[in-house]
């Protein structure tokens, strides 16, 4: 019977350098758990708590309450947050479906060796990755096409992405091909051998990108302080990062109620935590799309 306290003579010994480092990684991935972890729970006891006793609160509410959440969901606030929060949920829907199905129709040729002109277009496509016009040039197009103030400007400066284009041709790259091969031996077209061939293999990189993409433009309001005002009209298309971000700035609450005046932090944090909540949802979805995902380019078929 073998003894389960023999040491194995076969597994490698480490080096005392190596114990170091491993040592050394675990004491910085917990200290940078903890950089990003208390002051979430710092948020989330504010936005239960009662804005009269912040003061004394650090980790947990002192006097527990929902009142922040109900002025942000179903109080006087409510109509602007469910306007940003409708903005959002279509700008991010509509920039993840046509950015990563963009990217996926462009990368796919782009991964065959004998496609036309490949080195010049992917050299084209890195070069916009790298280097922009500027905010000058996308902001007189945005004006000369009427779209400042409006959805849309913040969905098309942001459905390009480069980067989810070449972690879409890596993965292709990995197809075998005797899988295409013998798509198109059965009469499978281009579009049929795309949408019903690689499409259905492709899902960890597609759910990867397209979470990434989700959280990215969940979260943006560069874009929309760049094109959308706080006007009136500008108001009526803000996304929820924007709307949180002027939240932040003092900018939309209400001077003269006096509840409002002692309890704005909890509001703003009651704000943030309802804003994270869709992502914290969706994540347990397509964490197994992430984790296939980040193996691109590790294995070819």
């Amino acid at each position: 019977m073998k003894n389960p306290f023999q040491k194995n003579p076969n597994k490698i010994r480490e080096s005392k350098l190596d114990i170091g480092l491993s040592v050394l990684n675990i004491v910085l991935l917990f200290a940078m758990v903890l950089i990003v972890v208390l002051p979430l729970l710092n948020y989330f006891s504010l936005a239960f708590n009662d804005g009269n006793f912040n003061i004394n609160v650090v980790f947990f509410p002192v006097r527990p309450t929902f009142a922040a959440f109900k002025y942000v969901l179903a109080g006087d606030g409510a109509a602007d947050f469910w306007r940003a929060f409708g903005n959002s949920v279509a700008i991010t829907l509509i920039v993840t479906v046509v950015s990563n199905l963009v990217e996926a129709m462009a990368a796919y040729p782009l991964s065959k060796r004998d496609c036309p002109f490949r080195g010049g277009i992917l050299m084209y496509f890195i070069i916009t990755m790298l280097f922009s016009a500027g905010i000058v040039p996308i902001y007189l197009v945005m004006y000369m096409f009427k779209l400042l103030d409006t959805i849309w400007s913040v969905i098309l400066i942001s459905i390009s992405n480069v980067t989810h284009l070449l972690y879409f041709k890596t993965f292709f790259e990995g197809i075998p091909t005797d899988i295409e091969e013998a798509a198109r031996l059965d009469g499978a077209g281009d579009l049929q051998l795309f949408f019903l061939i690689v499409v259905p293999m492709s899902l960890p990189i597609i759910g990867s990108c397209c979470f990434f993409t989700i959280v990215g433009t969940w979260n943006s309001y560069g874009s929309a302080l760049l094109f959308i005002s706080e006007s009136a009209q500008g108001k009526l298309a803000q996304p929820l990062a924007y709307y949180i971000y002027l939240m932040l700035q003092n900018k939309t609450l209400d001077k003269n109620n006096s509840w409002l005046m002692a309890n704005g932090q909890n509001v703003e944090a009651a704000a943030m935590v309802a804003s994270i909540i869709p992502i914290l949802l969706l994540y347990p979805y397509v964490v197994k799309y992430i984790k296939s995902g980040l193996q691109i380019g590790s294995v070819k078929g």
